[in-house]
């Protein structure tokens, strides 16, 4: 009897947690660690993302990660910008442009700012589609300042057009959305 107890406050408390609702903010910035494969090699790295809802169920986001290839010491600078659709529930799906910084480990370490800003004349460029599904979990409060942070994960898939290169790059991002302005 007291194992059945703790197992329904058990699945209570995961079920009011993982619960999840739609960003009630009009912008938001959010904040990300990334981990995924290129093809069959291991890459991690962090991001971030801007995002606008234009109505209740959709958003236009642009989001920008750093990732390492660990096996060819490559880093790709995957930029995304995505339309999504919101369910009520807390998942979306969305899919767009999709566009690749990509330049060896040395010319990284030696001409960071360039690099970063997709300007080193060594980077090579690619573009091509981009698709995500994710989900938004509910608020850390629902008054006060915690109100504006909402955790999210998603998964996005970016497809190259030049396959000359590793392709696809799939990455899971977990991360802590900030809410700025919310709906009137």
């Amino acid at each position: 009897m007291k194992t059945t107890r703790s197992i329904v406050l058990c699945t209570m408390i995961i079920v009011q947690t993982v619960k999840a609702q739609n960003n009630n903010h009009k912008i938001y910035l959010e904040g990300t660690l990334s981990s995924g494969v290129q093809q069959s090699d291991v890459v991690a790295g962090v991001g971030g993302a801007i995002g606008v809802f234009l109505n209740k169920n959709s958003s236009i986001d642009i989001r920008v990660r750093e990732v390492y290839n660990f096996r060819n010491m490559e880093i790709s600078g995957p930029i995304n910008i995505h339309y999504r659709y919101n369910f009520d529930f807390g998942l979306f799906v969305g899919g767009g442009f999709a566009h690749h910084h990509e330049v060896g480990h040395h010319t990284y370490m030696h001409h960071p700012v360039e690099s970063v800003m997709g300007m080193e004349r060594n980077i090579f460029h690619r573009s091509g589609l981009g698709f995500e599904v994710g989900y938004n979990f509910k608020p850390f409060a629902k008054k006060g300042f915690f109100s504006v942070f909402y955790p999210s994960a998603n998964v996005v898939i970016n497809k190259m057009f030049m396959d000359s290169r590793s392709n696809p790059l799939v990455t899971a991002n977990i991360g802590i959305r900030v809410g700025l302005k919310k709906f009137n």
